[in-house]
């Protein structure tokens, strides 16, 4: 029987910044940067996506932005290595089309208590070497993660883990320190399966790359035949216990430049791509023979006021800002209508576990808005303690363009009303590394994508008073004892309703005092042949097997 018992803490954020999800965009290269753009432009949406039939493609070509590290996520969590792996390894858990959790390795979920989780084991299931996978393997690979001396970079995930145990003949059951409501998302669609004595024997080589020699083993409809610094290739298991999906092979080619990646998918050499870099630019318009398609999208771009530090630690002052903010025009001009202005931090895709989108609809009516208004701009300038204006600063990655043409016309919008406000470009690097060091914070921008359907995810990070403190994501230092409850009381409650209620009132705390002023929900970007066809495409496609989700459009 497999058991770990667990004491030590490790921090989610430490896992959310080599990924990028759930933080502040700290590894997604080139993601969802724009150009200007116009009505003009050709390219669609997902609603344009057919079904596709069920005809067998013998090939397809793919194109990921880098190459991953390993194909271990212990120690080599990155998009890139969460991308390839997924096609063929699997964890106990997936995400369907309307973002949802449903099982996959696991037959059935249950949550007897906010800090109980219990798996049903699926039977029947082998490795692509034709070894059954057993409750110990599924626990195993829980524990490996979760053991604080592993050093797996999947531990954040792990850090209110009390133990996990096989307690049944089918049955694994995960006890946790406290309740996180995060945890059944990222942990079983991340900790993919793997058997324990093949993992023990490979040592410090799983998952290293070898050519043709593949360090790796899963249970997935797909079978990595080689692996190298410049791609992967894939065969069909047509032994899997599931469906037989449509593509036959496949190979994942690593480009990292974007110009190349762009060349590749004009030429018909890469069937695709995600995160498409210039997003909204004229670069993807009227590709030969592909079409770029967007998903409505949970990553949010936001300004963060520091309350605790003039001139922002005045509530007027940060409503002058808000009304100053032409959100739409923004998404028009800059992100070329790949985006929707922002009504909260949380998109309303992102409440998928919790609420049905009427009930999200009445909740964000009850959010308080600011309409760009420069009149009303003035009016709120002129209650605050700063009437004849100030001086003031904001920074951005040079890899996000269109962020910074944004603030650029915020700026001179802020100047009709008396305030000077000096945008600086700055390199991706020093931008992270300034507002996680939490000194001298002002007026800082941060960019957020989800790891999870849960409108928790970004406020159970950017609203706890203990957040804000160097290396976390409170960097609008924002205290409330009123936000802090509410952040318990969903966090130890199973019901949906209750949830949503408690992360509805905290938005409208937010919305009234505007620690945080949202900019933006961006859209997700994918580029693929007209031969081809991904249904069901949606944000979070990185916790799903794309691979198998291919379709043939003839």
């Amino acid at each position: 029987m497999i058991e770990i018992d667990l004491t030590k803490e490790i921090s989610r954020r430490q896992v959310l910044q080599r990924l990028g999800l759930g933080g502040a965009m700290l590894s997604l290269p080139g993601l969802l940067a724009a150009c200007g753009g116009d009505d003009s432009s050709s390219s669609s949406t997902t609603g344009g996506l057919s079904k596709g039939s069920s005809a067998e493609i013998d090939s397809v070509t793919w194109t990921l932005s880098s190459a991953p590290p390993t194909l271990d996520l212990s120690t080599g969590f990155t998009l890139s290595a969460l991308l390839a792996i997924i096609t063929s390894l699997e964890g106990t858990m997936t995400v369907d089309d309307q973002l949802r959790l449903k099982p996959l390795l696991a037959t059935a979920f249950r949550q007897p208590d906010p800090t109980t989780y219990v798996y049903t084991v699926r039977r029947g299931v082998r490795y692509w070497d034709g070894t059954l996978m057993t409750p110990e393997d599924v626990a195993y690979s829980f524990a490996r993660h979760a053991d604080p001396d592993a050093g797996s970079q999947l531990g954040g995930y792990f850090g209110d883990f009390e133990s996990v145990k096989v307690t049944g003949e089918d049955e694994v059951t995960i006890k946790m320190k406290q309740p996180d409501p995060i945890f059944p998302f990222a942990v079983p669609t991340l900790a993919f399966v793997l058997p324990q004595k093949f993992v023990e024997r490979q040592g410090r080589q799983l998952g290293v790359a070898g050519g043709s020699t593949v360090n790796t083993m899963g249970t997935g409809p797909y079978i990595i035949t080689s692996f190298d610094d410049t791609e992967l290739t894939l065969e069909r298991n047509d032994d899997y216990w599931g469906d037989k999906p449509p593509v036959r092979a496949a190979k994942l080619k690593f480009i990292s430049n974007p110009q190349t990646s762009l060349l590749a998918i004009r030429s018909g050499e890469s069937d695709g791509m995600f995160d498409l870099p210039d997003v909204g630019g004229k670069s993807w318009d009227r590709l030969p023979s592909a079409r770029a398609v967007y998903a409505p999208g949970m990553w949010v771009d936001m300004l963060a006021f520091n309350v605790e530090a003039e001139p922002w630690n005045d509530v007027h002052v940060r409503r002058a800002v808000a009304h100053a903010l032409d959100r739409d025009g923004y998404v028009k001009a800059f992100l070329g209508g790949h985006a929707r202005a922002a009504a909260a931090i949380v998109a309303p895709e992102q409440w998928a576990a919790v609420a049905s989108s009427d009930e999200v609809d009445a909740l964000y009516a009850r959010i308080p808005q600011y309409e760009y208004d420069l009149d009303a701009a003035r009016r709120e300038l002129a209650q605050s303690r700063y009437p004849d204006g100030f001086t003031a600063s904001v920074q951005y990655p040079n890899d996000e363009p269109a962020v910074g043409r944004a603030l650029v016309s915020l700026s001179e919008a802020l100047k009709q009303i008396g305030v000077t406000l000096d945008v600086r470009e700055v390199t991706h690097d020093k931008w992270n590394a300034d507002w996680h060091a939490h000194k001298d914070l002002g007026l800082t921008y941060m960019s957020f994508g989800p790891d999870a359907a849960d409108p928790v995810n970004y406020v159970a990070l950017v609203y706890p008073s203990k957040n804000a403190t160097e290396n976390s994501f409170n960097v609008a230092n924002f205290r409330s004892t009123e936000v802090d409850d509410l952040l318990d009381k969903q966090a130890n409650s199973t019901d949906k309703r209750e949830r949503a209620d408690a992360i509805g009132q905290i938005l409208e705390i937010s919305g009234e005092d505007l620690p945080y002023l949202p900019l933006w929900w961006k859209d997700t970007g994918m580029a693929i042949n007209d031969r081809i066809t991904y249904p069901g495409f949606n944000t979070l496609y990185y916790l799903q097997n794309w691979l198998a989700l291919l379709r043939s459009t003839a």
